[in-house]
């Protein structure tokens, strides 16, 4: 399994789980604090200093890890950022709550889901959006544009690989709901 934006938590909690289930894990975040305490606390998993927006990093992550560990059965494409701002803000804002949140998540997909495709056994893709994608709350406008971005480029990636190889190989778009992780406790996302 290999889970982004692993260092804390819904990323954290599910390579947790996903140790717990027996599966080698590879946690894979931006450095920091967070990602060292993440690697101390679960024992026997890899970690990875990747940023999910930068594609040419993305590939790389993935020819390593492959060469590394073999095929990746399960993609978690989990990081994210939530500020960014309504549609007056800054265009940086922007770029980052995007190429992380939306553009990460096709990185991810582009460069692990045709080894998934190619390696035969059954392999999953769960990509973690949120409740602002599909219910558009005022005030963030670009976490939520991030988000229900997300939400199409998953309901696509479902369908394509359904008519590739039917269900060996699927795709799911994780929908929390409110739940309490960093990024919530430091006030960047807005809520109704």
């Amino acid at each position: 399994a290999l889970v982004t934006g692993a260092a804390g938590g819904i990323g954290l909690a599910s390579a947790r789980a996903f140790v717990a289930a027996g599966m080698r894990v590879v946690l894979v975040d931006r450095a920091g604090d967070a990602l060292d305490a993440a690697r101390q606390s679960i024992g026997g998993a890899v970690v990875r200093v990747v940023d999910v927006s930068d594609r040419a990093a993305m590939s790389e992550l993935a020819r390593s890890v492959v060469a590394d560990h073999g095929p990746v059965s399960l993609l978690m494409n989990n990081a994210g950022v939530g500020s960014g701002g309504d549609v007056f803000t800054d265009p940086a804002g922007w770029d980052e709550v995007i190429g992380v949140n939306l553009l990460g998540v096709l990185n991810g997909v582009q460069n692990f889901v045709p080894g998934m495709l190619d390696h035969g056994g059954p392999a999953m893709v769960i990509n973690t959006g949120s409740k602002q994608g599909i219910t558009q709350p005022p005030g963030n406008t670009a976490y939520n544009v991030s988000k229900a971005g997300v939400k199409a480029l998953t309901e696509g990636l479902a369908h394509s690989l359904r008519e590739r190889v039917g269900t060996r190989v699927t795709a799911h778009l994780l929908i929390p709901g409110f739940t309490f992780t960093g990024m919530t406790r430091s006030g960047i996302v807005d809520r109704p």
